[in-house]
């Protein structure tokens, strides 16, 4: 009996830990980063090509302490307004001189976050991604997406940019469930046959 206990909860552990390794960080800009652009919402055409998930987190790495990252409402997007931001995400220390910025994505739909520093925003220090709903992330399956070929404008920017500003809620009972519910029941049921129920 207690080696079914010692299998259970190793079992229950494994699962654990692949549910929690299910969120990622993203750096955001890629290898340019989070500064200036040579092409206008070149960082929204970056995000239009990535699949990011409830969970998941941004990095923006800055260039100085003192810069920010602010997220705003879809009208000072458009305004490159940084007066009134949502929230205000100020660089720690991430080694080797750098310094980053870490902003988790808790829910679906639409983010937007221009610069903090004056002047940035206008100068392409702005993006705008969308978080998939739970109902569209089922699997996350992020390898076998294909990212859409290369635009002269980002349709994504063009359709939220003064488009709708929330995405679909998550569907209830079975088919919106997350990995991580899944993965949970299943060591539920793993455990109850290990047990002798």
């Amino acid at each position: 009996m207690a080696s079914r206990a010692a299998l259970l909860l190793c079992a229950s552990v494994v699962l654990a830990a692949a549910a929690a390794a299910e969120a990622k960080d993203f750096a955001v800009g890629g290898n340019y980063g989070w500064k200036a652009q040579p092409q206008p919402d070149a960082l929204t055409k970056w995000a239009s090509a990535l699949r990011f998930q409830v969970g998941d987190n941004l990095v923006f790495k800055l260039d100085d302490a003192a810069d920010s990252v602010l997220e705003v409402t879809r009208d000072d997007f458009n305004r490159c307004s940084t007066a009134a931001p949502l929230a205000t995400h100020k660089a720690v220390a991430a080694g080797a001189g750098g310094s980053a910025a870490t902003v988790p994505l808790p829910r679906s739909g639409p983010y937007y976050f221009v610069g903090g520093a004056p002047g940035r925003c206008q100068k392409g220090e702005r993006l705008l991604l969308i978080v998939l709903s739970e109902k569209h992330s089922r699997g996350r399956l992020r390898g076998f997406a294909p990212a859409p070929a290369p635009q002269a404008e980002s349709p994504l920017a063009a359709s939220f940019v003064g488009g709708p500003a929330a995405a679909p809620a998550p569907a209830t009972g079975a088919a919106g469930r997350t990995g991580a519910q899944l993965l949970l029941g299943a060591a539920a049921v793993l455990g109850a046959l290990l047990v002798g129920w």
